[in-house]
């Protein structure tokens, strides 16, 4: 490997120190520890995350570079990934509340036509008992006319038997 150019250490430093005053996440900012690395000396915070000693490496060539961007690129990715996933988790728990209430409605509107057929047969029935009601009605004033003339007729023999 070799080594980086008076020019390309200065443009190394002037973007470690522009990423440098970006101000992490608060869920990213822990308390730091020192860690060794194979190749360079950098600042570490405990698990899960190690997003600050992205902005306190020690770069010393354009492999430790590389993997200083890399690293620093995957904690913003999966600081991203992260909020958009627990949108994704309340979108998926919205769903299912709109899936449960539209089964509860679907529910309810069988049950909505069930009543109504229900009620049409009850008012069929009622509709028929009423009619007959009227027939027999009818046909118990013509019995009790009948039997009135019946009995004015009767009433004739029953004053000659006397």
């Amino acid at each position: 490997n070799a080594s980086l150019t008076e020019q390309q250490l200065a443009a190394v430093a002037a973007l470690s120190h522009a990423v440098a005053e970006r101000p992490l996440p608060m869920n990213l900012a822990q308390e730091p520890t020192v860690r060794q690395d194979s190749s360079m000396a950098v600042l570490s915070v405990n698990k899960p995350s190690q997003a600050s000693w992205l902005t306190e490496a020690v770069l010393l060539n354009g492999h430790q570079f590389y993997k200083w961007f890399t690293d620093l690129e995957s904690a913003m990715k999966s600081e991203t990934e992260e909020k958009y996933s627990q949108y994704v988790d309340t979108l998926t728990q919205h769903l299912q509340t709109c899936d449960r209430i539209l089964h509860q409605v679907d529910s309810t509107l069988t049950q909505f036509d069930d009543l109504q057929a229900q009620h049409q047969a009850v008012a069929t029935k009622t509709k028929t008992l009423h009619d007959a009601c009227e027939r027999l009605v009818m046909e118990k004033e013509r019995l009790v006319e009948f039997a009135e003339a019946l009995r004015s007729k009767l009433n004739y023999f029953d004053e000659l038997e006397t």
